[in-house]
């Protein structure tokens, strides 16, 4: 879901040049991935404590163009709302995860204000690619706030979510409906898989 968005985890290694940084990864540990699902009477709130993923840069021939590469990839099963049995029905029948065991971002543009990053400067960003959930692909835009530091680069935001659209069971009954769109929200802490150079 959300995850989404590892394609900004590249944009500070642009600031260096030539720079030895070509790939990074999600930190997991240090990273959190949550949604919120609209029903009556109240909102069900869930996160997914178990996802990848990498990027790879590949720089143009001018200093302000990159071409990046990536993928984020959670895994479905391990999405929990704290309700044992409510989480038994959305991994046997919403998600059918034993069938479908990955939801994945895969990455197909950025958009942003490449002149900042010579300054480590936070800045917002808008990717696009295609997200898929339960076998469906479709496509996706994305706005994130990207914060380079020294040792990493922190992506967060939120984006609505259509989930009938990826056609997943609807998981209402009785006189709770469950609405659309979904929210997903992400802080996702990304390192570089090798020492930047000074």
């Amino acid at each position: 879901m959300s995850f989404l968005i590892a394609s900004l985890l590249s944009l500070p290694a642009v600031a260096q040049e030539p720079s030895p940084v070509t790939s990074y990864s999600l930190d997991a540990e240090h990273s959190t991935l949550t949604w919120e699902l609209p029903a009556t009477l109240h909102t069900v709130r869930g996160v997914a404590p178990e996802f990848s993923g990498s990027i790879a840069l590949d720089p143009g021939e001018e200093s302000k163009t990159v071409r990046v590469r990536a993928k984020v990839s959670v895994r479905a099963a391990s999405m929990k709302t704290g309700n044992e049995s409510r989480d038994k029905t959305m991994r046997e029948k919403v998600l059918e995860a034993d069938q479908y065991p990955d939801i994945a971002f895969e990455l197909d543009g950025v958009e942003a204000d490449w002149a900042r990053l010579a300054a480590s400067q936070p800045f917002d960003a808008r990717v696009s690619g295609r997200l898929t959930i339960h076998g469906k692909t479709l496509p996706i835009e994305i706005p994130v706030s990207v914060n380079p530091t020294a040792d990493a680069v922190v992506l967060s935001g939120s984006f609505p979510l259509r989930w009938k659209a990826y056609e997943l069971h609807d998981p209402s009954f009785g006189i709770i409906t469950v609405r659309e769109p979904m929210k997903v929200l992400f802080r996702l802490r990304a390192v570089p898989d090798s020492p930047v150079s000074k």
